[in-house]
């Protein structure tokens, strides 16, 4: 992979991975009021920076589940708190994306935990406070 396929996650990016993807139709069920954009099926590996609730620094993985131009929902071996900001890398075949996300909720699952991330770069995307 060379420099140019490493960029930044804005909403123009992952609007353009999913057009490159439009085979896939968006996720069943109804969408919440509150969200502002459908979700898609989105199988991949997300890697995950932040610090945890004791102020230590913590590098994890993570499998995604669905897209949107707003956000991430994936599922983690670990619990996420609402509220922590967590610097993101998205790994693509075509590409790589990075930025930074805001956890949004954190459910137990069968498997681990889902959680809900909202994207918080620029680009169209909220600004990170």
């Amino acid at each position: 992979m060379n420099a140019q396929e490493i960029v930044p996650l804005t909403q123009a990016a992952v609007a353009t991975l999913l057009a490159e993807r439009q085979a896939c139709p968006p996720a069943k069920g109804k969408r919440p009021a509150r969200r502002r954009h459908p979700r898609w099926p989105f199988a991949g590996t997300i890697e995950l920076w932040y610090t945890d609730s004791t102020g230590g620094k913590c590098y994890d993985l993570a499998t995604c589940e669905n897209l949107s131009l707003g956000g991430v929902g994936i599922r983690a071996d670990e619990p996420l708190d609402p509220g922590t900001e967590i610097a993101v890398a998205i790994h693509q075949p075509e590409r790589s994306f990075y930025g930074h996300a805001t956890v949004r909720h954190c459910t137990p699952a069968a498997a681990g935990f889902y959680c809900g991330l909202e994207f918080t770069d620029a680009g169209g995307l909220p600004a990170r406070s």
